[in-house]
């Protein structure tokens, strides 16, 4: 039986796999750069259907892949429901139609550059062997030059922004999901859940029902509302003890450059020079109590201590815990030894904390070592985020939600 090609198609294998009574769904594989620090997401794309490796930007506005990827790609017209919500009615197409024009960026090389936007069959896995939902997905064919700053593996960007057109939410209007995904970093394999649906189904409930919530804060820039995903940070603790900031600069609407922004573009939290002054020296101050012997900086890092006298714990080394306070004081993201400190060689720790800067974008970037085995829930459909504390605390980790892992759990 013929199949129409159309931008609606959906070719549906399977899309929900058991195990021990509770139900799964679909999956992409997330492994860690060591040499770049990215999260490289697999997808399979094309026809032939073949598999593709991803550099993942949370807050990047679309999908899209290097021209040459793919020989089936179908050029989407400028006049186009698809056109409209990926441009915002704004391609540059000439004034009788044509081949829609979209802007591809390449935040991690910091590119930009003009591309066409495309259809093309997307498959996502399911967490049930040979088994995938397969779409035929908007995204652009964009020029091989911004696939500068990349792993070298790596043929193009998976936003996972807050618009119509990110895979999450493709998948979602096809297969009459709400939409939500889930994130779970790694330093080594971890997962994006496209469709996340019941969190007890994908975590298990004692990690689904341990999850807080944030609402999910908009930005408008130049009159249309940010891709990025930001959250209502009001004050910062170190130790216990609170930050003595100016205020304004964690107010999204405030001074420019102020809020909080999550990113795994950014390998290492940022902060605004002050911020992240003020927070350095009441980190020291704080280690200095514990004992804890400070030694000459590595890198980019600015306080690094001795791994010899540190008390290990199941999160990571025992360090002066940071906490974000969110919208009250009950609110709390707590960082914890394993997201703020790194090792750099086998006698120093650093705190995994930069300085971004006088006037950056944002006070406040959480970056993607901040996120590593800790469950991020972006219900969009309600403009919240749910957020674990380490999985580490409970011997758990992001990695076991892998593909590989979870199949094997039901062998």
């Amino acid at each position: 039986m013929a199949v129409p090609q159309s931008h609606s198609l959906l070719l549906l294998i399977c899309f929900f796999s058991f195990f021990h009574g509770r139900t799964f769904s679909l999956v992409i594989p997330v492994t860690k750069d060591s040499v770049t620090n990215q999260y490289l997401a697999s997808v399979y794309h094309g026809s032939p259907i073949k598999p593709i490796r991803l550099a993942v930007d949370l807050g990047g506005p679309s999908l899209w892949m290097a021209c040459g990827s793919s020989t089936s790609s179908r050029t989407i017209q400028s006049r186009s429901i698809q056109c409209v919500a990926a441009t915002g009615g704004g391609s540059r197409s000439g004034s009788g139609g044509g081949a829609c024009e979209v802007v591809a960026g390449n935040s991690f090389g910091a590119l930009v550059g003009k591309a066409l936007l495309v259809e093309d069959t997307v498959a996502v896995r399911a967490l049930e062997r040979s088994t995938a939902a397969v779409i035929v997905a908007v995204h652009s064919c964009a020029p091989r030059f911004l696939l500068q700053g990349l792993a070298k593996s790596a043929k193009g960007i998976l936003g996972l922004g807050r618009n119509q057109i990110s895979l999450p939410a493709q998948i979602a209007t096809e297969l009459g999901f709400h939409r939500r995904f889930s994130v779970c970093l790694s330093s080594t394999n971890g997962v994006v859940f496209p469709d996340s649906g019941s969190q007890d189904s994908v975590y298990g409930s004692e990690i689904s029902n341990s999850l807080t919530y944030t609402p999910i804060l908009t930005k408008i820039i130049d009159g249309s509302q940010s891709a990025e995903y930001f959250i209502n940070v009001k004050a910062i603790k170190v130790d216990g003890n609170r930050l003595d900031l100016n205020k304004s600069q964690l107010d999204l609407d405030g001074e420019d450059g102020g809020g909080t922004r999550l990113s795994t573009v950014v390998p290492y939290t940022a902060l605004e020079s002050s911020i992240f002054k003020s927070l350095t020296a009441a980190f020291r101050e704080a280690a200095r109590a514990m004992n804890m012997k400070e030694v000459a900086p590595v890198a980019s890092f600015e306080a690094c201590f001795a791994s010899e006298n540190m008390e290990m714990t199941a999160a990571g080394p025992k360090v002066p815990m940071i906490e974000l306070i969110l919208q009250s004081e009950m609110v709390r993201w707590k960082i914890d030894g394993r997201n703020s400190m790194v090792k750099v060689n086998d006698e120093t720790f650093c705190l995994a904390i930069v300085d971004g800067g006088l006037k950056p974008k944002n006070a406040v970037v959480l970056g993607g070592y901040q996120m590593e085995d800790i469950v991020l829930d972006f219900d969009m459909g309600s403009s919240m985020l749910g957020f674990s504390s380490s999985l580490l605390q409970r011997k758990r980790s992001c990695s076991e939600f892998s593909p590989e892992n979870l199949l094997k759990s039901t062998e």
